[in-house]
């Protein structure tokens, strides 16, 4: 977002929120729509809010909802698996935390720094563990599908009950029991005396994951991509019907508000169904085995995307990633954050905004623990932690200005306890996205107030280094940069001369379609319609006549949205003197009276300047009309008799004739045809036939600057 001088010190980062504009999608669309505030005025991008924050890049420093940047602990690998497949995860309140991976089946168990294998079971993959709250482990497993049980203090996991066909996916305990989701084909499963009983049937090819809201059991489905929510009896009814195949993921925020994962996948892995009744692309979100295909949505192409689904039930889209798949969730200090591929990164949405957290060594983040804090990543399979002293890096997203731009100050406003770190750097480029071409960082500063020290250019982009001391509590409440625009020079991109005797007006004459100007204003020899008019949304006003009166019209642009006036000028053929017709202009058309100019070509010259708004340093463009004729004389016409007929000869010294007409005895005007078959030059001949008696015959002529002239001719007996 930017503001101008007016709108004051940007030091209260709570009233710059409530200035902001309400639902900005991302920093850079905010920045573009301020584009018509004046070039020579200092404006800001003020960055101190989720939505201004979105998009940006960052390495352990998270967004407050507040707004705020605070650093974290690192990820930092606690265990690291040499199966190629990690896939399950569970964390104890007491920092234990159990990893189940595939190709083999294993379970281990990480406590104070220290893997230890706990099961390795006859399957391809542990699918899914969990902690009930009697503090036994639960796994599952597929190919083949089985549930497994490791009881407190026992010293491993006992089968407690195997499916004939299909794979179980995920866990939940749900009104006390075990329910466990399958496929294929979908089904909730509910452990009763006999081991895993049917609870409800699901329609779609797999029931994928689970999470609890209150006495209500949230279901994630693969095949039709859909979120179902099920009470313990009936059928599950449907929350929200995805454009994409698969719901990967589910967290639930203290609210009650459900996140889900929607991707284009299918949970077996890399294994092609056997269903033939689904066509579409699938996607593996598994290292070294994935698919470029993407799913064709109402709004586009994309990988995946991440829905906020209310507690009475309405869904909505929040985010949309363009590149990376969204296969974990997790909600933590106020965020929900979201684990991706195909590379490894954690994502952080708050207030709606999605801005990246961490970049992680690896392939994928496939599950999320502990708030985010515990991550299981795979392509290396490896359990990551948050550990150490808190610190980071915090790149914002490209910051446009609109045009080149010359850069200010930059305020950068944090608390810092004792010994802590805070610098920021800049760069600035002229494409949308950094590359090559961007200038390189600038040395790095203290944070606090300093000059900006980039390049003029239409892009910024800041990145800011925070490493809080001993003591907790560093944070930055916001970025302020200030910025001009180079003044850019108004692009005329037309000058219409209108059709001689046509004037626009805003609101119609008393009387007909006939202008008369009863009292001409005094500020020069042109006499003018309407000109402090203002042409609203291109609009030129209703169409109107007036003799001796020509209208042009203009179309202006101004690179940098500054408020334009013009000046109109004329000159005649072979002069070489500019007459000023107006000054000061600002309307975009002008009718003026040409009767103060002797006939002849004339041509105008427009000229606008954004003078009002850069009194230091205005920028003009002017451009030149076509050559107009200025004709206020009638036409002559000359009769004579020969024999029985009228030979009338019309000539016109400037301009083609357009109307030649005749009346006898005051009866109706009657067109005739010249001799030429049409009435289109500047000299035409007629003939009308002659009639004995005594008789009054007129004859008009009137060319296209609509000068007419009338002659009367007395036929006698």
């Amino acid at each position: 977002m930017t503001r101008d001088d007016l709108a004051g010190s940007a030091g209260d980062s709570s009233q710059r929120a409530r200035r902001a504009p309400a639902l900005l999608l991302a920093a850079v669309t905010a920045m573009a729509a301020t584009a018509n505030a004046p070039a020579g005025q200092t404006r800001r991008f003020v960055l101190d809010t989720p939505r201004t924050l979105a998009d940006a890049t960052a390495n352990g420093i998270a967004v407050g909802a507040d707004g705020t940047l605070r650093p974290r602990s690192p990820l930092t690998a606690v265990a690291s698996f040499d199966e190629p497949l990690g896939l399950a995860l569970a964390a104890g309140g007491d920092g234990t935390v159990y990893v189940g991976t595939g190709s083999p089946a294993r379970v281990y168990r990480v406590r104070d720094g220290k893997k230890e294998l706990i099961g390795e079971l006859a399957a391809d993959q542990i699918t899914a563990l969990l902690l009930d709250p009697g503090g036994s482990l639960w796994a599952t497993t597929a190919v083949p599908a089985a549930l497994y049980r490791l009881a407190p203090g026992a010293a491993k996991l006992v089968e407690v009950s195997k499916l004939a066909e299909g794979s179980l996916w995920d866990l939940a305990w749900f009104r006390g029991a075990l329910v466990a989701a399958a496929g294929n084909p979908g089904r909730l499963l509910r452990l009763g005396t006999k081991g895993l009983e049917l609870a409800a049937e699901v329609q779609d090819r797999h029931a994928r994951c689970l999470a609890v809201v209150n006495d209500t059991l949230i279901i994630g489905t693969s095949g039709k991509g859909r979120v179902l929510r099920w009470n313990g009896d009936g059928p599950p009814g449907v929350l929200y019907d995805s454009a994409f195949t698969e719901i990967a993921a589910l967290a639930v925020a203290p609210d009650g508000v459900v996140y889900a994962a929607a991707l284009t996948g299918d949970p077996t892995l890399g294994r092609p169904s056997k269903d033939e009744d689904e066509a579409g692309p699938t996607v593996t979100v598994v290292a070294g085995d994935q698919s470029a295909a993407l799913p064709s949505t109402e709004k586009g192409t994309a990988t995946s995307e991440i829905l906020r689904i209310l507690p009475v039930g309405a869904a909505t889209t929040v985010h949309r990633f363009a590149k990376q798949i969204a296969g974990a969730l997790a909600w933590g200090d106020g965020a929900l954050v979201i684990g991706t591929g195909l590379e490894g990164e954690l994502w952080q949405l708050v207030d709606g905004a999605a801005a990246q957290l961490d970049t992680v060594d690896a392939a994928q983040v496939v599950r999320l623990a502990e708030g985010g804090h515990c991550a299981l990543v795979q392509g290396p399979v490896r359990l990551l932690r948050r550990s150490g002293p808190a610190h980071g890096t915090f790149t914002s997203p490209p910051l446009d200005a609109a045009q080149p731009a010359r850069w200010g100050e930059a305020s950068v406003q944090a608390e810092l306890p004792a010994e802590s770190r805070c610098s920021i750097r800049f760069r600035s480029g002229a494409t949308a996205q950094p590359d090559d071409s961007w200038s390189a960082w600038t040395a790095a500063r203290p944070c606090g107030e300093g000059a900006v020290a980039a390049p003029l250019a239409r892009y910024l982009q800041w990145k800011l280094e925070l490493a809080p001391g001993p003591g907790d509590g560093a944070r930055v409440n916001g970025v302020t940069v200030s910025y001009r625009q180079v003044n850019l020079p108004p692009e005329i991109k037309d000058l219409t001369v209108h059709d001689p005797g046509e004037v626009f007006l805003k609101s119609p004459p008393s009387s007909e379609r006939i202008v008369d100007v009863r009292h001409p204003d005094l500020s020069g020899i042109f006499t003018t319609l309407d000109d402090d008019a203002k042409d609203a949304e291109g609009r030129l006003g209703k169409r109107y006549y007036r003799v001796g009166y020509q209208t042009l019209s203009w179309k202006v642009e101004d690179a940098n949205g500054d408020p334009l006036r013009f000046t109109l000028d004329v000159q005649q053929r072979g002069g070489d003197r500019w007459l000023p017709v107006r000054t000061d202009l600002e309307s975009v058309s002008l009718a003026l009276d040409t009767q103060a100019l002797p006939d002849g070509l004339y041509r105008f010259r427009l000229t606008a300047s954004d003078a009002v708004a850069n009194p230091g340093e205005p920028s003009t463009a002017s451009t030149l009309s076509s050559w107009v004729v200025v004709d206020n004389s009638p036409p002559h016409i000359v009769a004579r008799r020969e024999g029985g007929a009228w030979v009338v000869t019309i000539e016109d010294a400037m301009s083609p004739l357009t109307i030649v007409e005749w009346s006898r005895d005051a009866d109706a005007w009657q067109q005739v045809v010249p001799e030429d078959g049409a009435v289109d030059g500047r000299r035409e001949t007629i003939r009308i036939p002659a009639e004995r008696g005594a008789h009054l015959l007129s004859v008009r002529a009137v060319d296209d600057h609509h000068n007419r002239a009338i002659v009367a001719l007395e036929e006698l007996p």
